[in-house]
């Protein structure tokens, strides 16, 4: 009769949206690609929420780029974890591999979270097409344009602001391009777009990729073409660093050589500066810089790539309650406070990126909060099957447009005849 009683409770309580407690000494496994030196920032929380819960997570680093292979090999021969980081990189294909849990039923009965502190875009990088939350958001990678503030100085320019234009920004790259010592060659460049997204440019524009039934691609629109040709004025060597010319002056890739005075502007995430744009040894800044929106587009919007990492419950998982408690505790203030803070990281939480764990006072860029405001503007690709593909090809051929082997007419009848091919493969 107990039991009965207490099962009828429990029934009770779910039908509330009231969280039941995870049975004592639940064990859960957690994939992550945080290298030792982040991890020790949260291994002391984790330690907190399983003395707390009496959950044990176990904590398995895997590299980055292995890491979406060893997911699919390990959910096919049973031995996936409970809990995985997941980028938004590749995230999309596993999903449609259906390794994922929904977690919205998980989220629709918890009463527990604040999810309207969570911001609006980061939530919906993890939705599907069809409204499946596949997983959960732990931070942002959302761009904006940093600025070089001694080389505007030097030239006597004014710093760009929320009013810069394609068309100003441009001009602004092709004055900060400069050949000091005349051997046709500039040595210092007005932009670099090693971190850009052309997409970003087609968005803004108001074109898309796909045409609204995920089917054709939609980049022969007047606005997609017209992006697509700022896209390659803005991306030729008269104003833009291309990857392989940083190594011209020492430095591995371009953010390198942001931070040591050789690019203007650079559009790249809010993870870039503790990344690169700080001595690791000593903590001192290597460049005076400063933040702003991305351009607006000729047709009066903005827009940038809305990316990142999520945590995802896999449907192997046997433990999937404890799981979605862990995935809420590093989505909670006090481990996005760390990931802020600590980690440098976009935190998903309003109220932790704006506050001083984030945006801390005295420490650049002072415009720190235009992340925020950027993540308002933030898409993310289209959620199709056979999607990694369809963006191969699409890279491909604009590569070959701003490269000038191809004209734009040739390069959007290939992407034409060759895109619907794979996306109606995809659903055979």
């Amino acid at each position: 009769m107990k039991r009965a009683a207490w099962l009828w409770a429990a029934v009770f309580l779910l039908a509330l949206g009231v969280a039941l407690p995870v049975t004592a000494q639940t064990k859960i496994t957690w994939w992550h690609w945080n290298t030792p030196e982040r991890q020790q920032h949260l291994d002391p929380l984790i330690a907190r929420f399983e003395q707390e819960t009496g959950i044990t997570v176990e904590r398995l680093m895997v590299p980055w780029a292995e890491l979406k292979e060893r997911i699919i090999l390990a959910a096919a021969g049973g031995t996936a974890p409970d809990v995985v980081a997941v980028s938004s990189e590749w995230a999309n294909e596993l999903f449609f591999l259906q390794i994922f849990e929904d977690l919205n039923p998980y989220i629709e009965r918890d009463a527990t979270f604040d999810y309207e502190d969570v911001i609006p875009s980061a939530m919906e990088m993890w939705q599907s097409r069809d409204g499946q939350q596949f997983a959960f958001p732990f931070d942002l990678d959302i761009s904006v344009v940093f600025y070089n503030r001694a080389l505007f100085n030097e030239a006597g320019m004014p710093y760009p602001d929320d009013t810069m234009t394609w068309d100003s920004m441009y001009e602004m790259a092709k004055r900060l391009t400069v050949d000091t010592d005349g051997d046709g060659l500039p040595d210092q460049y007005g932009f670099a777009n090693g971190h850009s997204y052309w997409a970003t440019y087609v968005w803004a524009n108001g074109g898309d990729l796909l045409t609204e039934d995920g089917t054709r691609s939609a980049l022969g629109t007047p606005a997609a073409r017209e992006a697509l040709e700022f896209w390659k004025a803005i991306s030729q060597p008269d104003v833009n660093m291309a990857w392989g010319e940083a190594s011209r002056f020492g430095y591995p890739h371009p953010p390198a050589a942001f931070a040591g005075g050789r690019i203007a502007l650079y559009p790249i995430g809010a993870w870039a500066p503790s990344a690169f744009f700080r001595d690791s040894a000593t903590g001192q800044w290597l460049v005076d810089f400063d933040a702003t929106h991305m351009p607006i587009s000729r047709a009066g919007q903005r827009s940038n790539y809305g990316g990142g990492q999520g945590m995802g419950v896999l449907a192997t998982s046997s433990n999937k309650e404890a799981a979605f408690e862990f995935v809420k505790f590093l989505a909670s203030e006090e481990v996005q406070t760390v990931s802020g803070r600590d980690l440098g990281q976009f935190p998903i939480r309003r109220s932790i990126a704006l506050s001083d764990a984030f945006i801390v006072p005295g420490e650049p860029p002072d415009n720190k909060a235009v992340y925020v405001e950027a993540a308002a503007y933030a898409r993310t690709y289209p959620k199709v099957p056979n999607w990694a593909e369809v963006f191969d090809v699409m890279n491909t051929q604009v590569a070959d447009f701003v490269a000038d082997r191809r004209s734009l007419s040739e390069i959007i009848e290939n992407i034409n005849n060759i895109v619907p091919a794979i996306l109606s493969r995809a659903t055979q």
